[in-house]
């Protein structure tokens, strides 16, 4: 084992979440971002072998509502077809469930946590990569190191999950410089 095969996981909600946070603070964070930069970033010298996107599209309630709302569900479309043109990203959607103003996510988290640890079962890579602040994927972290594999976590600043940290081998705080404009947006 060369422990140099890396595979990257973004957590695109809770990344976009973060970098919105981050917006208000003036730094000057890119939210429609490129994913196979950030992942070539994060995989430095090192052999990317996977790069994961997963996301959820917009509730389709937006395009009933004023400019704003239809201007924000045509965005996030866009990006994410912008996104599937890249053959060397995988993309992954979660579903919404609930009203309006009471939206839940579902099955994002799922999916990474079994990408993960089914990639790792089949030795696909060496070290993931998790692109996230949240905590619920300590578990599949935890199965994923009986195969033998590094942990790292890119984390936004003031709210890496302490149970991420607990069970990572390596944590790096995000950089507005991992993060640049996807073309075409």
């Amino acid at each position: 084992m060369n422990n140099k095969r890396v595979a990257v996981f973004i957590d695109n909600s809770n990344v976009f979440g973060n970098m919105r946070d981050l917006k208000k603070s003036g730094i000057n964070w890119v939210c429609l971002y490129d994913p196979e930069f950030l992942a070539k970033k994060l995989a430095g010298n090192r052999e990317l072998v996977y790069t994961g996107f997963y996301c959820t599209r917009p509730p389709a309630y937006l395009l009933k509502g004023n400019n704003d709302e239809k201007y924000k569900f045509n965005t996030a479309n866009k990006y994410y077809s912008e996104i599937e043109k890249n053959p060397s990203v995988s993309v992954k959607y979660g579903d919404l469930k609930g009203t309006r103003g009471n939206l839940i996510e579902k099955n994002l988290d799922t999916q990474i946590s079994s990408d993960m640890v089914e990639m790792a079962a089949f030795d696909k890579y060496d070290i993931a990569i998790i692109v996230s602040n949240d905590g619920d994927y300590k578990s599949a972290i935890e199965s994923t190191k009986k195969f033998n594999k590094k942990i790292e976590v890119l984390f936004f600043q003031g709210s890496l999950s302490m149970s991420l940290r607990s069970v990572s081998d390596i944590t790096r705080r995000a950089r507005c410089s991992y993060f640049v404009k996807l073309d075409g947006m």
